[in-house]
C-alpha cells in the first residue's frame, strides 16, 4: 500500500476471454473487524472506481469474480495477488466525491487530490469494492 504501484486487474469478458487493465486503488479497512483464518487479521476491500458503462463494470456485473495483481518492479522484485469477489456501488455525489479524492490523494498527491476528486466523480462512476477470498503473495523473489 505504499507509494502509486497500480493494480492489474483480471475480469472475465463476455466471451469468456480475459480482460486485464491497471487501475488506481487503495484498501478499505473500515469493515475490517480481523478473525481471519487462523486467527490472522483479515485484509479490507479494496477499492476504486470506474466509468459505469466501462468493461471492467461490465465484466463485474455479469461474474463477479475477479483477481487483482500489484508487484514491485524494484529489485529483489515482489508481488501479491488477491482473488476476490467484486460488487458495484452506485453512490450519491458526495459518496463519489469521498472515494475519488481519496484514490486521488495516494496517485497525485495531497495538493492535487481535490481537483482529481471533481474530475473523477461524475454521476456516470462507480465505486467497485472487491472482497479478498485468497491472497498470494511472494517476497525478494531474485533475493
Amino acid at each position: 500500500m505504499q507509494g502509486t504501484l497500480t493494480g492489474k486487474l483480471g475480469t472475465v469478458k463476455k466471451d469468456g476471454s480475459p480482460h486485464v487493465v491497471p487501475v488506481w486503488f487503495v484498501l478499505d479497512e473500515s469493515n475490517n473487524r480481523g478473525g481471519g483464518r487462523g486467527g490472522r487479521e483479515r485484509l479490507g476491500d479494496i477499492v476504486f472506481m470506474t466509468g459505469m458503462d466501462s468493461l471492467k463494470a461490465k465484466n463485474i456485473e455479469r461474474y463477479n469474480r475477479v483477481s487483482i495483481c500489484v508487484d514491485d518492479q524494484s529489485p529483489p522484485f515482489s508481488f501479491v495477488t488477491i482473488f476476490g469477489i467484486a460488487r458495484t456501488y452506485h453512490y450519491t455525489q458526495n459518496k463519489l466525491f469521498k472515494w475519488a479524492s481519496r484514490i486521488a490523494e495516494r496517485y497525485m498527491g495531497k495538493d492535487n487530490a481535490e481537483a482529481y476528486g471533481k474530475r473523477n466523480s461524475g454521476e456516470d462512476e462507480v465505486v467497485i469494492r472487491i472482497k479478498p477470498t485468497k491472497i498470494m503473495a511472494e517476497k525478494n523473489i531474485a533475493d
